[in-house]
């Protein structure tokens, strides 16, 4: 099984967001709206232990099948409840005619009850595929040489399912941010941290706001849409815990705090590739152990081999090492991602420019 794989579970199709990250781990969906979403019109339902679920591809109806021995399991809309359930009650069906020509559309109850009270009302229309974009932390308050993380959330219409990305502009003097951030093709978030200088002066009302521009190309048009910003953004005193999320080099140690945004450090990754990275903290009044997660991670790499803890780093302790591992089909890409802790506000480290880079193939040959 790999990622963006679709599995049918008895009439409900799912895809595969996320592979078990270690031994005490799950694997995932994708969601919408926090719940599980349905794929090709089909019905979310709730599943029996030990259910037979496939692997399963897609193919247009009167298509040949060579037969191999597995089954094909014909997807007939009759209870097309909305797969992304943000209807309600209400049914939603996409069709695609396969060519000219007249059609008929019938309403029916899926239980096969009628009578005069069943009433429906049925609204047929051309799709208009459209998004909007939610920033979710707004008016942060963040302490002084630490992050605070946030996160876009894209609400997508009618098919839509490319890209967004979002650049946030105009932050007081001694804040910064993970900018461009981008909401991938079929996602619906992606994450940020917002981050203070250690010598940052309290932002005043008379502050320039901040400006935060959603862009994505919708049916061959650029579409631009603004963003509500982060608001009133409050600094605090320094935090119990100072996070560094680093390269694992010896040329790229950790560092203080910079005074200013800087250029963030860079891991380099190749599809199929496991690298190593550093997570490291500076200790101010936190004297306990630690958990981590690393955001904003392209879809496909994550942080692998986490045990059956976690990550983590032990009372005591102020580092250890961690492990990427990036699948074989990961495009070529860069994001900026950031490690987050659990136990003292969940500071946030600077952001890291991730680069997914396919290997160069060249080859020496030897002259004659």
């Amino acid at each position: 099984m790999e990622l963006n794989e679709y599995v049918y579970f008895n009439g409900e199709v799912v895809k595969l967001f996320r592979m078990p990250q270690g031994p005490d781990s799950d694997m995932l969906f994708y969601a919408s709206n926090g719940k599980r979403r349905a794929y090709f019109d089909t019905s979310a339902m709730a599943h029996a232990l030990d259910e037979p679920a496939y692997v399963v591809e897609p193919h247009p109806p009167g298509a040949r099948l060579v037969s191999n021995g597995l089954p094909v399991f014909p997807l007939h809309y009759e209870n097309d409840d909305d797969g992304e359930r943000k209807l309600g009650t209400d049914s939603k069906l996409l069709f695609t005619a396969p060519a000219d020509g007249a059609y008929l559309v019938r309403v029916t109850d899926a239980r096969g009850y009628a009578g005069d009270r069943f009433v429906y009302r049925l609204m047929i229309r051309e799709p208009k595929p459209d998004f909007n974009v939610t920033l979710n932390g707004a008016n942060p308050t963040l302490n002084a040489g630490s992050g605070r993380e946030f996160s876009v959330n894209a609400e997508r219409m009618d098919g839509f399912d490319g890209d967004i990305q979002v650049v946030v502009s105009g932050l007081p003097r001694g804040f910064s941010v993970s900018t461009p951030l981008v909401i991938q093709a079929g996602h619906t978030e992606a994450k940020g941290a917002l981050h203070a200088a250690l010598d940052a002066a309290k932002p005043e009302e008379t502050d320039a706001a901040s400006k935060v521009i959603a862009t994505a190309t919708v049916a061959g048009q650029v579409v631009t849409k603004e963003v509500n910003n982060f608001g009133k953004i409050t600094l605090d005193g320094k935090p119990k815990l100072f996070v560094y999320f680093e390269p694992d080099s010896q040329k790229q140690p950790a560092s203080p705090v910079s005074s200013g945004p800087g250029r963030p450090l860079e891991i380099i990754i190749a599809p199929g590739q496991t690298v190593p990275a550093m997570l490291r903290i500076q200790r101010n009044g936190h004297d306990d152990l630690v958990t981590f997660t690393v955001e904003n991670l392209p879809h496909g790499v994550i942080v692998d081999n986490i045990g059956l803890n976690g990550v983590l780093i032990p009372k005591g302790e102020s580092e250890r090492q961690i492990f990427l591992t990036a699948a074989k089909w990961v495009p070529e890409t860069d994001r900026l991602c950031y490690a987050v802790e659990n136990q003292a506000g969940r500071q946030t480290s600077l952001p890291v420019w991730l680069q997914v880079r396919r290997p160069s193939g060249k080859v020496a040959v030897a002259g004659k």
